[in-house]
C-alpha cells in the first residue's frame, strides 16, 4: 500500500475518532437533560439543546470528511460501495492492522450511537410525560376557574336577590 493510501485510511480513522468524541459529548449532556426535564426547567433545557446543536454542526462537517475519504478509497480500490469486508479483501495483508484499527473505531462509533439512541428515547418519553402533566394541570386549572366563576355568579345572584330593607 502506498503512503497516500495509508494516510487516507489514517485520516478516516481520525475522523471516526472525532465523530465518536462528538457523540460522546452529546451523550454526556444526557444526565443534565434528565435533571432539567424532571425539574421542568425548560429554559435551561433549550440552552442545552442549543449547545448540542453546535456539536451536531461539527458532526456534519466530520461526516462530510468521512464521505469524501470513503469515496476516495472506494474509487481507488474500485469497490461497489464502501465496505470494510471489500476493503479487507482489496488491501494487501501487510496493511491489515490499519484496517483492523479502522474497524475498531467504527465499532466504537456504533456503540456510542447506540448509547445516544437509548438516551434520546428516554428523554423523549420524559418530555412526553412532562407535557402530559402540564396539559392535565392546565385542564384542572381551567376546570377550577370555571367552577369558581360559576360559584361567583351564583353568589352574586343570591346577593342581588336579597331584598335590602332599611
Amino acid at each position: 500500500m502506498n503512503r497516500e493510501l495509508e494516510d487516507k485510511i489514517q485520516q478516516l480513522i481520525s475522523v471516526y475518532q472525532d465523530l465518536t468524541g462528538c457523540y460522546r459529548k452529546v451523550s454526556e449532556y444526557g444526565h443534565e437533560e434528565v435533571l432539567m426535564i424532571d425539574q421542568g426547567d425548560m429554559e435551561s433545557l433549550l440552552e442545552l439543546l442549543r449547545e448540542k446543536e453546535e456539536i451536531m454542526v461539527e458532526v456534519t462537517k466530520h461526516q462530510a470528511q468521512v464521505d469524501s475519504l470513503q469515496e476516495y478509497l472506494t474509487n481507488y480500490y474500485q469497490l461497489d460501495s464502501f465496505s470494510l469486508k471489500q476493503l479487507f479483501a482489496a488491501v494487501d495483508s501487510s496493511n491489515q492492522k490499519l484496517l483492523v484499527k479502522l474497524q475498531n473505531e467504527i465499532k466504537s462509533l456504533i456503540k456510542q450511537l447506540e448509547i445516544l439512541e437509548e438516551q434520546e428515547t428516554i428523554h423523549e418519553k420524559m418530555l412526553r410525560s412532562y407535557t402530559n402533566k402540564l396539559q392535565l394541570s392546565n385542564k384542572m386549572k381551567q376546570q377550577r376557574d370555571a367552577a369558581k366563576k360559576a360559584y361567583e355568579k351564583a353568589f352574586d345572584q343570591k346577593v342581588n336577590d336579597i331584598d335590602y330593607k332599611e
